[in-house]
């Protein structure tokens, strides 16, 4: 029997511990691995999108015809809810102000509210009367009535003062499935775009 057989046969025990520490070592080390790849990942992406901000604010800000006519389908719902946003954050009293816009405004910002929550528990249950009491007309001012009467019925359910229809969180899962799946967020981005670019003047 050679050295190394005598030795692994005296300490068997010890040669298995090392076994199991080198492959605890791996398994600590992947998990390294992949957790820097997640964190570079996430920090990245954090990263763009506070670029991604600073442009629209730098675009939107002060909002000018120019801007609305120049502005991409894409964002623009966004930026003029944002050009809002700006100046709500510089009052004392945001509801107050908020109240003071017109009504136009105030649905472009509420559909803003509700495409960036992207969840339709998320925006009835965190946001207030003041914007999910108009999110209806919103999308109604929109052209998107099919879609209004679906929210409806969610907004009553979501109403604490509204007997009328009983909660049922099935239904809250069913008009989320509804909006994926017909991509109702994308069609509310766009067509809140094209309702702001033929009626600039309401939005200034």
């Amino acid at each position: 029997m050679n050295a190394v057989a005598q030795w692994f046969s005296q300490y068997w025990m010890y040669a298995l511990g090392l076994v199991a520490a080198i492959a605890v070592l791996v398994v600590v080390a992947k998990m390294a691995v992949k957790s820097y790849k997640a964190y570079y990942k996430r920090y990245r992406s954090e990263e763009q999108e506070m670029k991604r901000l600073i442009g629209l604010k730098e675009k939107y800000g002060e909002l000018s015809a120019e801007a609305i006519e120049s502005g991409d389908e894409d964002e623009l719902l966004e930026g003029v809810a944002l050009s809002y946003q700006l100046k709500l954050q510089k009052c004392d009293d945001m509801t107050a102000e908020f109240n003071k816009l017109s009504d136009e405004k105030k649905y472009i910002y509420a559909l803003d509210v509700f495409v960036s929550d992207g969840n339709v528990k998320t925006f009835f249950s965190e946001n207030g009367k003041e914007l999910t009491g108009i999110i209806v007309p919103a999308l109604r001012m929109i052209g998107l009535e099919e879609v209004a009467g679906q929210i409806e019925t969610l907004r009553l359910m979501y109403d604490e003062k509204d007997e009328t229809v009983n909660f049922d969180p099935k239904l809250t899962e069913k008009t989320q499935e509804y909006m994926v799946d017909n991509g109702i967020l994308t069609t509310i981005k766009l067509n809140g775009a094209k309702y702001i670019k033929e009626n600039p003047e309401l939005f200034l």
